[in-house]
């Protein structure tokens, strides 16, 4: 594993200050590895004024969502049979798989199938 992207389930975890999310992003940050917040993982996780969160946030690199990470991730859904699968989540497959980064999810079962839509390898790490 060469980094991590934080789907919003992890950006959740670490606004409601779990340990165990809080020491992966330390550990990430000690070997110097910003981890990737998606756009739209942004969108779905913030809610106004939060400390813990920004406080969190100033350790990530933001991924803006460019035109053709937007037609990527749309493949990743339709190839996925789970037609329940949300947007987000394909755009979080999307980095981690460009990238070969590992997903830090609550939401293993969604990020698998997309994986797996792909024929693609993706380490997993559930929240």
């Amino acid at each position: 594993m060469t980094g991590l992207v934080y789907d919003t389930g992890a950006l959740i975890a670490a606004e409601n200050n779990d340990r165990r999310i809080w020491a992966l992003h330390k550990r990430a940050l000690e070997r110097r590895t910003a981890p990737i917040v998606p756009a739209g993982v942004l969108v779905e996780a913030w809610r106004g004024n939060s400390p813990m969160l920004a406080r969190f946030l100033a350790g990530t690199q933001l991924e803006a969502l460019s035109a053709d990470a937007a037609r990527a991730a749309g493949v990743l859904l339709a190839n996925t049979a789970d037609h329940g699968v949300e947007a987000v989540d394909a755009m979080v497959v999307e980095v981690a798989l460009r990238r070969g980064h590992a997903v830090l999810t609550s939401n293993y079962s969604d990020i698998s199938a997309l994986a797996d839509s792909a024929n693609r390898s993706l380490d997993i790490i559930s929240t």
